[in-house]
């Protein structure tokens, strides 16, 4: 993609192919997600070719907790003490906990390093670790936040990746920014289910998401899916991506397979992608999670069988 990319009236895409931010310009203009901090710079740089400045962005939107969705905005806000963080009502204990903001720190970090070292960045700025972090405009289902000039954006409550998953929309250019509440796609065909919280949170999401029948859907990776039956089938296939897992994983269990030789097989197969720069002990203990969360949803799981030792093969 070469970005910046204008995909509606209101909306232009910006950061990185793997890491998304959308400007959104009303009377007044908002950035949805956050990305991570290996960014900042090339966005600073698309709002300078956009002729956008500074002083014109008054909210900054994080639609999940996750450091890769919002670690931008740490430099903005230290920069630019105006612009207003926007997020789940959920994160006002997650934004004071100081072991989970240590964790967010040092996952970008970790992540700022591997891409230096893959050269896919030369410079990056060197956050200073907070203790906590803002949340000026606390929000939930139905919550509304307007820009002026038609650009309204209500929020919609999507849990099943994370408890406090928010999908926006723009109503009126029928534009539903979904972060990764519908499951993780990666170009061209690849297609795996990210419900770190519960799977059938994730459908009710994805049931949501089909239900207002956006015209674009602008994902948090990998860009925009732009005209209605596209969206469609992106929505249909992630729904398809969960129902496969579960089968996956129960065929799985009734032949006998250890939580962790199960664990082992979806790491290699699903960590494609930018995933590819997490740490190995990261992907692993997603995909762990993942499994355990579909065994939960199954009723197949017990203490005993998460804290099995991996199988002799």
């Amino acid at each position: 993609m070469q970005l910046p990319l204008q995909i509606t009236e209101h909306v232009t895409l910006l950061g990185s192919e793997f890491f998304n931010l959308y400007l959104v310009r009303g009377e007044t203009n908002a950035i949805i997600e956050g990305g991570v901090s290996a960014v900042a710079y090339p966005f600073l740089n698309q709002l300078n070719q956009l002729d956008v400045s500074p002083e014109s962005i008054s909210h900054l939107v994080i639609l999940h907790s996750h450091f890769d969705h919002m670690m931008v905005f740490p430099l903005l806000i230290n920069k630019y003490p105006w612009m207003k963080i926007v997020s789940s009502v959920l994160n006002r204990a997650t934004f004071l906990n100081e072991r989970i903001m240590g964790k967010i720190f040092d996952s970008d970090r970790t992540m700022t390093l591997t891409l230096m070292e893959e050269g896919l960045i030369s410079e990056a700025p060197t956050l200073t670790p907070s203790a906590s972090f803002p949340l000026d405009i606390a929000l939930e289902e139905g919550s509304i936040l307007d820009l002026g000039k038609s650009a309204t954006i209500r929020f919609i409550e999507a849990p099943g990746h994370a408890p406090d998953c928010l999908c926006a929309y723009l109503e009126k250019e029928e534009t539903l920014f979904c972060t990764d509440a519908a499951g993780f796609y990666t170009p061209p065909d690849f297609f795996r289910p990210n419900y770190w919280y519960r799977l059938d949170d994730a459908e009710k999401s994805l049931d949501k998401m089909k239900t207002i029948d956006p015209r674009i859907l602008c994902r948090g990776h990998y860009g925009a899916i732009s005209g209605r039956e596209e969206v469609r089938n992106h929505l249909k296939m992630g729904r398809q991506a969960i129902e496969d897992f579960k089968t996956f994983a129960l065929e799985r269990i009734q032949e006998g397979w250890s939580m962790d030789k199960i664990t082992e097989e979806v790491t290699e197969r699903f960590s494609r992608g930018f995933l590819q720069f997490f740490p190995p002990e990261d992907n692993q203990r997603l995909w762990r999670l993942l499994v355990q969360r579909t065994l939960e949803h199954l009723n197949l799981v017990s203490n005993s069988f998460l804290t099995s030792s991996p199988e002799k093969e």
